[in-house]
């Protein structure tokens, strides 16, 4: 009798190309150490594809390669297919300002992803609250305030099948918020103060977040210190967010699974 042979699956081997729509600069006390939008989210993915190795959902030599194009100064890429995935990072800027570059950044988003060749996409707080924008869903200031620092989130039930796990947490520097969830897609994470942390489009095209994977907590100490002293964050908000700042966060899981999102 011949043994019979088993077989171990193949793992993707894939060069991972991602496009971010840079929509801001961070301030002067994060630029210089932490670097700019392009390498503050290029470190995120790599750590995100680093978890999907470990978790064996990739081949060990996948590659990843970010390229940021400035939406501000309307660039955006010549041939969108050629990517795996475009994020839409965050920015000091309102999704509902009327302005030429905004207006445009949200056409881009509602054509673009009309189209059944596009990449998929994924929203980071700016980048949320454009592509709820995008799909007429009211943004606008939240009525509660600021949401600063370490945040718990909870999944709903595709939430916990999407992200994994029953709650989320993460770092959260936003005052806007998209208030409802748009026509076509479905909510992820939910918390008391920002009802709508999370969505992802029925197609199963674009995925949002509200709050901030990217930023570590050497980040955020550095925007809560610059706030706080300019006045725009209050001295208790900012005591009651420094107390929790190096609480971890689930930055490396989001990524991972934002990169296993845009591959499949």
């Amino acid at each position: 009798m011949t043994a019979a042979t088993i077989t171990t699956p193949t793992l993707p081997t894939k060069h991972i190309k991602v496009a971010l729509l840079v929509c801001g600069i961070p301030i002067p006390t994060v630029l210089e150490p932490y670097g700019d939008y392009t390498v503050i989210f290029r470190n995120l993915m790599l750590l995100g594809l680093d978890r999907l190795k470990k978790e064996g959902k990739i081949d060990s030599a996948a590659t990843l390669e970010l390229t940021g194009f400035d939406a501000r100064e309307g660039v955006y890429p010549e041939l969108i297919q050629d990517f795996d995935l475009v994020l839409i990072s965050g920015s000091a800027s309102d999704a509902y300002d009327n302005i030429p570059w905004i207006n445009q950044l949200v056409e881009y988003v509602r054509t673009t992803t009309a189209d059944p060749s596009c990449p998929k996409f994924a929203g980071i707080c700016f980048g949320h609250q454009i592509i709820g924008r995008a799909f007429n869903a009211p943004v606008s200031k939240n009525p509660k305030g600021w949401e600063l620092g370490w945040t718990q989130t909870e999944l709903t039930k595709e939430g916990q099948e999407f992200w994994g796990g029953e709650v989320m947490t993460i770092q959260e520097l936003h005052q806007d918020i998209v208030h409802t969830v748009p026509e076509g897609f479905s909510l992820l994470a939910t918390n008391g103060h920002t009802a709508n942390q999370s969505m992802i489009s029925n197609n199963k095209k674009i995925v949002t977040l509200q709050g901030h994977p990217e930023l570590t907590a050497g980040i955020m100490l550095e925007y809560i210190k610059a706030r706080t002293a300019s006045g725009i964050f209050s001295k208790e908000l900012s005591e009651a967010s420094i107390k929790v700042n190096e609480k971890p966060v689930d930055s490396e899981r989001t990524a991972a699974r934002i990169l296993e999102f845009a591959l499949a």
